[in-house]
């Protein structure tokens, strides 16, 4: 009984660890990217003179976040579990 709490309360730590680093450091990355490209604005494409064509900007927003979201979600729960493991096995 005790080992499926642990492994629960594990899992937990790890989803939550990893789930907040991927949002974050993807709303960081889709904002930082989003503002460039509309900054840089190549072929008129993100605006003109009759304004912003928000459609497009959507579109690169979404195109940065969801690939960085699952990529660093799940890079961080990995290096997190690796991190665990080892301080298990090597505390023993």
């Amino acid at each position: 009984m005790r080992k499926k709490l642990e492994i629960k309360s594990i899992i937990k730590k790890i989803l939550t660890l990893s789930l907040t680093l991927g949002t974050i450091t993807s709303f960081i990355v889709t904002f930082i990217i989003t503002l460039w490209e509309w900054i840089e604005n190549p072929g008129s494409i993100f605006h003109n003179k009759n304004g912003t064509n928000w459609s497009f900007v959507y579109d690169t927003a979404i195109s940065w976040f969801i690939p960085t979201f699952i990529n660093v979600t799940l890079i961080s729960a990995v290096f997190y579990l690796i991190i665990l493991l080892l301080k298990k096995f090597l505390s023993k």
